[in-house]
């Protein structure tokens, strides 16, 4: 009995150690994620609204927000934008990386965030959808609150 009960401790501290590695692991991948999403959201906004460019917003687009847009959606959406006029301020972004594991069709890396502009005319805040795919992040939806000059945008 006294041995079963050595046997069972030793693989408790295993498993106990085990998992405590584990969570350390996570902890380190999440911040890192976390802090490539946000340097991508940093970058691709304020090169999308500078000029409100369709293909800024394409070339980090992905497939799927590539398929589920209307032709000639974008162009109607940034020519409404683009009355805001030129961008001012980049206020930065805001959010988190998820990793998500599905028994079955495996994980998923995606990253949530939202940031605001201001602008000549008034002001945006942006929410922003991300995924990462092999080694690159891509935007899977760009949702933009705008606001007249002298108000703010809608929480997102």
């Amino acid at each position: 009995m006294r041995r079963f009960l050595s046997l069972l401790g030793a693989l408790t501290l295993i498993a106990v150690v085990a998992v405590g590695i584990g969570v350390v692991v996570l902890v380190y991948k999440g911040n890192a994620l976390d802090s490539e999403s946000k340097a991508f959201v940093d970058s691709a906004v304020p090169a999308i609204v500078a000029n409100w460019s369709k293909a800024q917003l394409l070339d980090r687009a992905s497939p799927e927000l590539r398929h589920s847009l209307e032709p000639g959606q974008l162009t109607a959406l940034f020519d409404k934008l683009s009355r805001l006029g030129p961008l001012v301020e980049y206020e930065g972004a805001k959010g988190q990386s998820t990793i998500s594991y599905f028994t079955g069709s495996g994980g998923s890396i995606s990253a949530f965030y939202v940031a605001k502009a201001r602008f000549k005319n008034g002001s945006a805040t942006f929410r922003i959808l991300l995924t990462k795919r092999p080694g690159r992040w891509t935007i899977q939806g760009f949702h933009v609150d705008p606001a007249p000059s002298g108000q703010t945008g809608k929480a997102a």
